[in-house]
């Protein structure tokens, strides 16, 4: 084999350990950081429950929301304007 033949065998080794180890590490961090679900969220008879109770939940706060948006119309968007330019006193 010729020296270029082998640095390249060389480098695609090198990648190809590289590539690994970030996959393992990636796939480490995503498996550690994982927490199972609450039983409420679990495929059984009370997951329809759960989900419908959910839905209803989701209804009561967009509701409210609404509520407040109209009580405080105008008011409820900020009046400052930008200062239109960088701060040179900023940092």
């Amino acid at each position: 084999m010729t020296p270029m033949a082998v640095s390249c065998k060389v480098w695609r080794l090198r990648l190809i350990s590289i590539l690994l180890s970030l996959l393992l590490l990636s796939t480490s961090i995503s498996i550690s950081q994982a927490r199972p679900l609450p039983s409420s969220f679990s495929n059984n008879s009370n997951g329809n429950q759960s989900h419908h109770v959910f839905k209803e939940n989701a209804k009561q706060v967009l509701k409210e929301i609404i509520r407040r948006h109209q009580l405080l119309g105008e008011q409820n968007y900020p009046t400052r304007l930008s200062p239109g330019g960088p701060d040179p006193h900023h940092h």
